[in-house]
Order: C-alpha cells, then structure tokens, then sequence
C-alpha cells in the first residue's frame, strides 16, 4: 500500500471521530498517503485535529469552516431544509453542508480509494463513483435507519437509503461496526457477500495502564458512569433516573458530556432526591478520555433499539469501558449481545427499558462488590484480546488493499 492515496469522508471534527482516527491511522502505518477530510466548529478542537493528524502521520483538511459562523453556508443549509420539508426536494446541503466539497477537493486529490463515513458522502459517493473513482463505505451507523421517529421528519431518508444501497452494490469495499448489522445490510441491498465487521474497537496499547483517577469522586462509593457528546432524552438515562431513586447503598452516576439547554429534561429524569449524587463532567480531549473513563466502576450502555441502526450497531462506549477496565451494564441489543457473548464475564445484559431489572442489576453491583472487582479484570483480558484494534487492523488492511 506504499505511497496509494486514501482519502476519508467524515462529517465532524477528526478529533471527535475515534472510528476515522484508528482507519486512518492503521492505514499510515502500513505506507498509505492519508487524508482525512472533516468539518471544523471549535478552535479548541481544531487544534486537535491538527495535532493528531500530525501524530499520526496522516493530513486533516476541513471541508466547511463553521468556527466564524459563515452566512452563505448556514443559509445554504437553511434553503435546503425547508426545500426538502416542504417540496420534498433534496439538495446536496441537505445531506450535510460539505457535501458539494467533497466532490471538489476528491476530484482535487485524485486518490486511490475514498472511503465515505458520514452522511454527506452519500451524496458525493455515488457522484464520485460514476465520475470513475474507487470509493468505498463504513457504516458507521445504518445512516437511513438512525435516530427517533421525530428528527427523521426532517431528514431525507429515501435519498439516504438510495446512496446507501447504491454504494453497497457499486463500492470497492464496505465495513460495519458488527456482524449483526453486516448481515442486515447484506439481506437488504440483495448481496451475495456482506460487508466486513469491523468493531468500534480501541487499542490495547493505548489503554490506560494505571489508575490515575483523573474524573473526582467518591472513593468509598460505587460510581456508574455514562459518556457521550450530547446529554439528552434518547440514550437509556430516563430510566436510569428513576431506578437509581429506588437503589440502596453508597453510589455516584458521572455523566460525561454537554447537557446544553436541557436543563428541564435534566431534573424530570433525576429526582431533586438524588441529584446531589449525579455529577456531570466537563468533556475531555479525545487523548484524555480513557484516564477519565478508568476512574469510575461501572459503565452504562442503556441503548435504547427504538431504530435499526441502534439496535444493530455497538457503540464507542461498550469499547471504551471495557479497555479502561470497566465492568458493563448493557441493554439487549443485538449489537451489544454480539459483544459480551464473546467477553463473558465482563458485564450484565438487561432488557431495554425495563426498569426494575436495571434496579435489580445495579443492587446486585452495590452488594457484591466482589463481583464487579471481577468483571472490571475480566473486561480488560477482553479489551487486551478478542475485542482489542489490534485484532481488527490486519482485516481492515487487508480488505482495503484488496480494494487498491
């Protein structure tokens, strides 16, 4: 793979894109000449994506530049949202507001393979394909089959569904985060192979190796712990609030991530009883997150499988406890099943929104703290193992080279 161009479509910020981060990365490694191309909103931010592009020996170009709230842009994006609810026509801005920069700075570069991870690039992608590029996809998530019934009005998921079919049908290679969710696809684009499972994997070599306790806390307290960049209604924490209401014993819930103006919502989930005990932490730099994460007992992946791509999928965060040494309560997802059925030991499975089996299993966890001491060293040998980067990347390598 020495010297080929590889290019990567992301929606975000590189530094808050774990997944491009470790593809791009894997692919350094082995010779490729990377670019990664994102969007940029943050100054802080920004300087992280520079800073860990050149860690990784990779380059960052931000497609669209939100940081000085750029008129043309937003109003773009505004005609293309109102144009889509109420016509029903679908522009490239209401894809994502990169979308058309994409296209230009891929026909630019002139790489070798792009890979699309994002939503914009269901636009470009196909374009780019019938333009005679290799271009391939990694759902990241079921784009067309993502999130609830309400912000799905507004989002044009026909057109999403289209792209996606078409880049399954017509790209050099595609990838999904399970095997669950690879199948699924596989059955609904009418293909005779799946796309490879690639897991939200970390590394073990970046896992940390002492306890640091980076996030304050009790240190008498079992404390829970739930990450994400968005604190809100969706993720499994309403009936979080309601049964750590009825738990006995010493406990602390640390919820990472920004709360915004959901202050209201907030307090109906977390009753004036127990909020003094559920401490929101600041988010961190992505380099810093697992310092973070290893301070707490306990990590809550309450996916709620109200959409495919949830129910398919295995998010960051089941990843992310068990290689900061963990022990996990998860919902039964069939994502998150695949994951602890290889891991056994490293955590409990409880329906989705059942509330009493959640104040079963957390009572269960003050009680024995023996049995959570165990799960939290049983999550490691899985993170250092069966569910570590390094177990993935030679697919990854291969599948792409293939592609080349």
């Amino acid at each position: 793979m020495k010297g080929k161009k590889v290019a990567l479509l992301t929606l975000q910020h590189f530094a808050n894109a774990p997944r491009a981060q470790k593809e791009a990365g894997s692919l350094a490694r082995v010779g490729a000449d990377v670019t990664v191309f994102g969007s940029w909103w943050s100054d802080e931010r920004a300087q992280e994506d520079l800073a860990l592009a050149e860690r990784l020996g990779i380059t960052y170009i931000p497609l669209i530049d939100l940081r000085n709230s750029p008129l043309g842009l937003r109003i773009k994006g505004k005609i293309a949202r109102e144009a889509f609810k109420r016509f029903g026509i679908v522009l490239p801005e209401v894809y994502g507001l990169s979308a058309r920069a994409m296209i230009r700075e891929i026909k630019r570069l002139k790489p070798d393979l792009t890979m699309v991870h994002c939503e914009p690039g269901l636009w470009a992608g196909p374009r780019l394909i019938k333009a005679g590029f290799k271009v391939g996809i990694d759902f990241e998530d079921w784009f067309s089959e993502d999130l609830l019934p309400e912000s799905r009005k507004e989002r044009p998921v026909e057109a999403l569904a289209a792209g996606e079919k078409y880049m399954l049908k017509n790209g050099a290679v595609s990838f999904a985060t399970t095997e669950a969710m690879a199948a699924k696809l596989s059955s609904w684009a009418g293909l005779d192979t799946p796309p490879t499972s690639i897991p939200n994997t970390f590394p073990w070599a970046d896992s940390p190796k002492e306890d640091i306790n980076a996030d304050k806390r009790d240190p008498d307290c079992v404390s829970l712990y739930w990450f994400s960049q968005t604190i809100g209604p969706g993720r499994g924490l309403e009936i979080l609030g309601h049964a750590l209401s009825k738990v006995r014993g010493n406990w602390q819930l640390h919820l990472r991530g920004t709360l915004r103006n959901r202050q209201d919502w907030f307090e109906e989930t977390f009753p004036e009883s127990i909020r003094d005990r559920v401490i929101i932490q600041p988010i961190v730099l992505n380099r810093d997150l697992p310092a973070h994460s290893a301070s707490h007992d306990i990590g809550l992946a309450l996916e709620d499988p109200f959409c495919k791509s949830r129910d398919l999928t295995a998010t960051n965060k089941i990843f992310e406890y068990m290689r900061c040494g963990l022990a996990t309560i998860a919902t039964r997802t069939s994502g998150q099943i695949e994951v602890l059925d290889k891991a056994e030991g490293v955590g409990w499975i409880i329906e989705p929104n059942d509330e009493d089996a959640l104040i079963k299993r957390i009572q269960f966890c003050l009680d024995h703290p023996d049995k959570v001491a165990a799960a939290k060293s049983l999550a490691k040998v899985a993170a250092a193992g069966v569910w570590s980067w390094e177990t993935f990347e030679p697919i990854l390598v291969e599948k792409i080279s293939q592609a080349l």
